[in-house]
């Protein structure tokens, strides 16, 4: 079926419990496959994340975005065919790299922050933003992926604008109030995992440890963070402005990603690709 719809898969090139990334073509063109084993998964996966998941993929289109073929269901497994991103994630770059440059920082957060104001756009949230669903292409653009726990903030039934209960996501991207358990508005939760993705792309270090939940929910209440001493003295005070704005623990105070996308730290920056 695969090979009459002009798909044919390769190596593989990462794994998770339940599903496989293998490189893949396209009539010609290298890209990527994720193959899911839904009898790998749990019922609530396959009831509730993967359904949503599949929505926002079908439904999404952006340039920082990771964009979609076809999605094919072929027995007990699901295959997503997507862009292949040849330069790995932002967790592989700091590995090699160590922190990144400032102005680095501010392309491709940039890139990151129009796919995510987009995709709040359609009262869509991501709720597992981290460095590692960022990737890179071959040209250097970065590209928002992994909507495993994403969903749509409005009642279907109503209209209404709903609060998240989930606790999504890592725990040292986690806003305090899901660490808290109280509902959520997502999309200021989504902002605040933006702000920790941006300190630990320039720090290469989290702005908190999340070995003790309770001693990091006190150190978020309290805004006790701080850049490491290396990097400290090279953030201009306009990238260090927009990280505290991001974190926030007011949430009435809070950037929403209009607003970040608006501040003076990414006033005139080009959605232009960089070479890794």
């Amino acid at each position: 079926m695969l090979k009459k719809k002009g798909f044919t898969i390769g190596e593989k090139i990462n794994f998770g419990s339940f599903s496989k990334v293998y490189r893949a073509k396209y009539n010609k063109k290298d890209i990527a496959v994720k193959v899911i084993d839904l009898e790998k998964t749990s019922a609530d996966y396959r009831n509730k994340f993967l359904p949503r998941e599949l929505y926002t993929l079908r439904k999404l289109r952006h340039p920082n975005i990771v964009s979609i073929y076809e999605i094919f269901t072929i027995g007990p497994k699901i295959y997503i065919f997507m862009d292949l991103a040849d330069g790995g994630d932002i967790l592989d770059y700091l590995k090699a790299n160590g922190p990144i440059p400032e102005e680095k920082c501010k392309i491709w957060f940039k890139q990151a922050a129009d796919a995510l104001a987009y995709v709040h756009s359609y009262g869509i949230v991501h709720r597992d933003l981290k460095i590692e669903n960022i990737l890179l292409d071959k040209k250097g653009s970065a590209k928002l992926t992994d909507f495993g726990f994403s969903r749509t903030i409005f009642d279907p039934r109503t209209g209404k604008r709903l609060l998240s209960e989930t606790y999504c996501g890592s725990a040292a991207y986690c806003a305090p109030e899901v660490i808290r358990g109280s509902p959520y508005n997502p999309m200021l939760a989504d902002v605040w995992s933006m702000g920790v993705l941006l300190f630990v792309m320039a720090n290469n270090a989290f702005p908190f440890e999340d070995s003790d939940l309770a001693k990091m929910l006190y150190r978020q209440m309290n805004k006790k963070w701080e850049h490491t001493k290396k990097v400290e003295k090279l953030l201009s005070p306009e990238m260090k402005d927009i990280i505290q704005k991001m974190l926030e623990p007011d949430i009435s105070k809070r950037l929403t990603m209009t607003k970040v996308l608006a501040h003076p730290w990414l006033r005139g920056v080009q959605n232009t690709a960089l070479k890794n």
